[in-house]
């Protein structure tokens, strides 16, 4: 198996975490349109080197346009994907006329912005429940962990002043930079009495997951991703949305005073992740 990520992504620095042998190819293209397309074009070139001698190998990604591209071109099959973001539409475009499997949870069946010949296979449950599930998380709050958003991404247009405000209504309250700084999640949401995030993100998802309450922010993103946060709630997990600062400012205000962890474990147990999926496409294709 062959394992590669991107630079400046902050992906390299979570797969030294994990102990992966993988290797680093491109880099991560920013905000700008012309810096994305430059990156992206470099990296395929990178890419189609390094894979030219895999023909015997399938291809799985969590939605890399650069990874499809070039499987495509070179006759990888199968190829899969386990994208779970609709609302990021020009990933979507791209790539899922390439694949041959999209792997997808059950909140974002009806809400992809193309029709593609992919094989699509539902899973009632979240990506973050294959590493979650696994995790004994031994909480100990010390503040209020706010992640920033991807503000860099092609589906965001609003600056999210209202995370930094926090800082200046809490004593403690810890900024997680996305794109300057590598930070090991797992053991902040440990440290955390809630997680501000924007609505559907991974560490969002992780925390409420691992029983810590989370708040996701609704304001200046897509309505898609409201679906995410309608599924986490009727789930049972303890996940919470706003919609302006004042909302925002109130939960954590209610978190801080009274810090509480939820039993996630029986829930973990009945979720599932792509995981059973992407292991029996492969194992079916040889």
């Amino acid at each position: 198996m062959k394992v590669t990520v991107r630079e400046g992504a902050g992906t390299e620095e979570m797969a030294k975490l994990l102990d992966l042998n993988f290797d680093i190819i491109g880099k991560y293209g920013g905000k700008d349109p012309y810096s994305k397309l430059v990156a992206s074009i470099n990296r395929m070139k990178e890419l189609t080197e390094y894979a030219k001698k895999l023909k015997d190998h399938a291809f799985y990604t969590h939605a890399s346009v650069e990874g499809a591209r070039v499987a495509y071109g070179l006759g990888l099959k199968p190829m899969i994907t386990s994208d779970d973001t609709p609302w990021s539409i020009h990933v979507a475009r791209l790539l899922l006329p390439l694949c041959d499997y999209h792997i997808i949870p059950v909140w974002s069946k009806g809400l992809w912005p193309i029709k593609s010949s992919a094989i699509s296979y539902e899973y009632d449950g979240d990506i973050a429940v294959a590493w979650t599930r696994s995790i004994n998380l031994s909480w100990e709050p010390k503040y209020v962990l706010v992640r920033e958003p991807e503000v860099k991404s092609s589906y965001l247009d609003y600056e999210f002043k209202e995370f930094h405000l926090l800082a200046k209504e809490f004593n403690d309250v810890y900024y997680s930079r996305r794109y300057k700084r590598f930070d090991d999640m797992i053991e902040l949401i440990a440290r955390s009495y809630c997680v501000v995030t924007l609505c559907g993100s991974t560490v969002g998802k992780e925390a409420c997951l691992l029983g810590v309450p989370t708040i996701m922010y609704t304001k200046g993103i897509d309505s898609m991703a409201l679906s995410v946060l309608n599924y986490l709630k009727e789930k049972g997990l303890p996940v919470y949305d706003a919609s302006s600062y004042r909302e925002l400012k109130s939960l954590v205000d209610r978190f801080v005073q009274e810090p509480e962890r939820w039993d996630m474990r029986d829930k973990l147990k009945r979720m599932k992740s792509p995981i059973e999926h992407i292991d029996w496409i492969s194992r079916q294709k040889g």
